[in-house]
C-alpha cells in the first residue's frame, strides 16, 4: 500500500484523471501495478520516480500510447480503453525530446498541427499568435526552428500542446536539459497556463522543481504507487520531521542530553564537532529555546541551524 497522506475529496466530475487498478505489462515484467490516483481539476499534478519506476508507461496509458493490461482509467471524463480519439482531443502534450519539425517555422509547426486537429485556418493563425505571444517567441514566428535553443524549443512544445485548446497539459521532463534561465522560466510559463484553469500533469527528476511548483506529487517505486501527497505531507512522513544542527565551543555530552530533552529530541548524533538533534516539535522557537538554554549554562554556541526535511530525504526513504 501507498503512504497516502491526501485526502480526496467527494463529488462528481472533480476529477481529471482517475486510475482504478491500472496495470500494464510487458510480457513477463510489470511496468505499472494496480495504480489506484486520482487528479482534481485544476492542479498541478507531479510524478516522481527513479528510472523504470512506471513514470513514463503510466503517462503513455493516460496519453493513449499504451493500452491499460488490466484496471481502467478515465481521462477528462472519458474512459482510455474506448474513447481515445475523444480523450486525444481534450490533453495537450509536451515531451522531454523536441517533437516537432526542425526545418518549419513555429507558426509552420503550429499549422500543420492545428490542421491534424480539423481547425480552420482562422482559428489556427488567431491561437497560434496567441500562444506565441504568450511562450515568448512570437517574435521568432518565421525563423525555422532547428537552430533555436533547447529553452525556445520547449516553449514551441508548450505552444504546440495548447494549440486545440487542452484541458489537461502533460509534460514529460519538460526542463530536462536547459540552462537555469530557461527552466525558472518554463516552470512560470507552467503555472500560469495553471492559474488559468488547465490541470497539468507533470514529471521530473528534479526534486527542488517539483516541490516549489506541484500541488500534490505521486511517487513511484518498482512499477508501484509508494506514496502520494502535497509537498508537506509527504515532507510530514518523515518520523523525525526536522534536525538541529548545533556547533559548541567545547564538548559537553551531559548538558547536550539536556538540552535534548528539552526540545524533546528523538535522537541525538554527533558528527565531528557537529551535533544533530532529530526532533518532531514545531520549528518556531527551538533556536530561541536552545540559545537560551545554552547562554544560561555559560556554554558558547558557533551556530545553531534547523534543517527541515526535504522532499529529496521523502524520496530516498519512501524508495528505500
Amino acid at each position: 500500500m501507498p503512504v497516502s497522506v491526501c485526502g480526496m475529496a467527494n463529488g462528481n466530475g472533480e476529477y481529471a484523471i482517475e486510475c482504478s487498478g491500472v496495470t500494464r505489462r510487458f510480457g513477463s515484467f510489470t511496468a505499472v501495478s494496480k495504480l489506484d490516483l486520482k487528479v482534481k481539476k485544476g492542479e498541478i499534478f507531479g510524478f516522481l520516480g527513479p528510472n523504470g519506476a512506471g513514470k513514463t508507461t503510466t503517462i503513455k496509458m493516460l496519453t493513449t500510447l499504451l493500452t491499460i493490461t488490466e484496471g481502467s482509467a478515465k481521462v477528462a471524463g472519458l474512459e482510455v480503453s474506448t474513447h481515445g480519439a475523444g480523450i486525444r482531443s481534450k490533453i495537450g502534450v509536451v515531451p522531454q525530446q523536441f517533437a516537432l519539425f526542425d526545418e518549419l517555422t513555429p507558426l509552420e509547426n503550429l499549422r500543420y498541427i492545428g490542421e491534424l486537429y480539423g481547425m480552420t485556418k482562422t482559428e489556427i493563425k488567431r491561437r497560434s499568435d496567441e500562444l506565441l505571444k504568450i511562450v515568448g517567441i512570437y517574435d521568432k514566428r518565421d525563423i525555422p526552428s532547428g537552430g533555436f535553443s533547447g529553452g525556445m524549443k520547449q516553449k514551441l512544445s508548450v505552444a504546440a500542446g495548447l494549440l486545440h485548446s487542452p484541458e489537461i497539459l502533460f509534460m514529460d521532463e519538460p526542463t530536462t536539459g536547459l540552462d537555469p534561465q530557461s527552466r525558472l522560466t518554463l516552470r512560470d510559463l507552467t503555472k500560469q497556463l495553471n492559474d488559468q484553469g488547465i490541470t497539468i500533469v507533470y514529471t521530473t527528476h528534479d526534486m527542488e522543481e517539483a516541490d516549489k511548483l506541484c500541488d500534490r506529487i505521486a511517487i513511484m517505486n518498482l512499477s508501484k504507487l509508494v506514496a502520494l501527497g502535497t509537498p508537506h505531507e509527504l515532507r510530514a512522513i518523515l518520523k523525525e520531521g526536522r534536525t538541529i544542527e548545533i556547533q559548541l565551543e567545547r564538548k559537553d555530552k551531559k548538558l547536550v542530553e539536556e538540552a535534548g530533552k528539552l526540545i524533546r529530541a528523538t535522537s541525538i548524533e554527533y558528527m565531528g564537532g557537529t551535533i544533530l538533534m532529530h526532533t518532531n516539535e514545531p520549528t518556531a522557537g527551538l533556536v530561541s529555546m536552545l540559545s537560551h538554554f545554552f547562554e544560561r549554562k555559560k556554554m558558547g554556541v558557533n551556530e545553531i541551524m534547523v534543517k527541515e526535511p526535504s522532499l529529496e530525504d521523502v524520496f530516498v526513504y519512501v524508495t528505500k
